[in-house]
């Protein structure tokens, strides 16, 4: 029987197909991008973009008179900036194997880097962006309240009821399977020895991650803060002042603060909550005993911060209920300096990740493409005719975006 040699376009199908199976952050976010690959026929480079309709809100009016308000639509920006790839070096004879047994030695071992990075990345740079938050900063949730509560919060976003996750740490995990031990013991088996425990809390899903995120509270965390502008609808920043004392306190990306008698809202009515509109800050910032300008969400374009008083065509986008006034007290989460893990709730909704195609090498290099289902990945290799030795490499470009942050929920462990 003649000899079977792999070819680039059997390990770059083995390649993404062994991405896939080990995403799990890439897999849950929505990736429906595909359109825009046919827009660089010839592969796609570092930095090149993608525009996104955030979405459009309403306001229900009563009467049978029409009242047509002017729609508010505004475009998000995804960016195509994050290219990674696994190399290594392979003797003739190793391509001589089967596909099986290939994988096993070097693809599955270079798609697991990857998709951990990808994991890696998407976590730790998106978590940023999303402004709710429950649990202690510092303390692990030891029951099912907190899960739950964050499930709550994404109902009063109106997300979706369908198509929302959970992703634990393994600590928070070991906490839960403790907690459910003593409940339905399908429950409990599926939490206590898999990392898919199923429908929980109310989300579709609860996954366990050894890539999610640590937080480090700025030093302005747990002292006297205070808001120091004056309110005007459609602000994009926060100003605040270190009540405390003259001395420099810094708010990192990441923290998430609170101003008294600033409420969150219902966004179909806009009346107020029951607790306090929570801000995210995602750039940082430093009170050198002036003040600090704090690039929130809500904040930015296209959240920028409306209230109830808001004209009528910027009352759908209505984010707060109470404005700010200077000198009210800004609480900041955690406590300086404290590290500590954060879990996420979402909808699939909430993050956009696309991985496009790459431009295939032109020198002679041989090479393969594989792109399926909002994925892609380049197999290619060059041959060292002195060592008779194969210089193999995956390479992968992809970009992320918060597409509504309001549809993601921390969870502070």
């Amino acid at each position: 029987m003649a000899q079977t040699f792999l070819t680039h376009d059997i390990i770059a199908r083995e390649a993404l197909l062994q991405l896939k199976n080990e995403l799990l952050a890439g897999q849950l976010l929505y990736n429906g991008y595909d359109a825009e690959y046919a827009k660089n026929p010839n592969g796609w480079k570092i930095g090149a973009t993608i525009n996104i309709k955030a979405p459009v809100y309403f306001r229900a009016k009563s009467g049978e008179t029409i009242d047509v308000v002017d729609l508010k639509e505004q475009v998000t920006t995804l960016t195509v900036d994050q290219r990674y790839h696994v190399a290594w070096r392979c003797s003739s004879q190793d391509l001589t194997l089967n596909i099986e047994a290939f994988s096993d030695r070097w693809v599955k071992p270079a798609a697991q880097a990857l998709a951990n990075y990808i994991d890696a990345d998407l976590f730790s740079t998106m978590y940023k962006y999303i402004p709710n938050q429950v649990g202690t900063p510092g303390t692990t949730p030891k029951d099912l309240l907190t899960y739950t509560l964050a499930n709550a919060r994404l109902t009063d976003e109106l997300a979706p009821f369908s198509q929302r996750y959970c992703v634990v740490d393994p600590t928070s995990q070991a906490y839960l399977a403790d907690h459910l031990k003593g409940g339905p013991q399908s429950i409990a088996v599926r939490a206590i020895e898999k990392a898919n425990y199923g429908p929980v809390a109310g989300f579709d899903a609860m996954y366990v991650s050894n890539q999610l995120p640590t937080h480090t509270c700025g030093t302005s965390s747990g002292i006297s803060m205070a808001y120091d502008d004056t309110f005007a609808e459609g602000d994009t920043t926060l100003s605040l002042d270190n009540a405390a004392g003259n001395f420099t306190t810094t708010i990192l990306a990441g923290d998430i603060m609170t101003i008294a008698g600033t409420y969150a809202v219902n966004p179909i009515s806009g009346a107020s909550r029951n607790y306090l509109r929570q801000f995210v800050n995602y750039a940082t910032a430093t009170d050198a005993g002036t003040e600090a300008t704090c690039t929130t969400i809500p904040g930015v374009a296209p959240w920028a911060i409306y209230s109830e008083s808001a004209v009528e065509k910027d009352l759908p986008y209505q984010n707060i209920y109470g404005v700010p006034t200077d000198g009210d007290v800004v609480s900041i989460a955690g406590t300086a300096g404290l590290v500590h893990k954060v879990n996420l709730a979402f909808h699939k909704n909430c993050f956009g990740f696309v991985m496009v195609p790459l431009a295939m090498p032109i020198d002679g290099s041989k090479a393969a493409q594989r792109s399926e289902d909002g994925f892609s990945l380049r197999v290619s290799s060059f041959w060292d005719g002195v060592n008779d030795v194969n210089y193999m490499r995956l390479d992968a470009l992809w970009g992320r975006a918060v597409l509504n942050p309001f549809l993601g929920c921390r969870i502070a462990a």
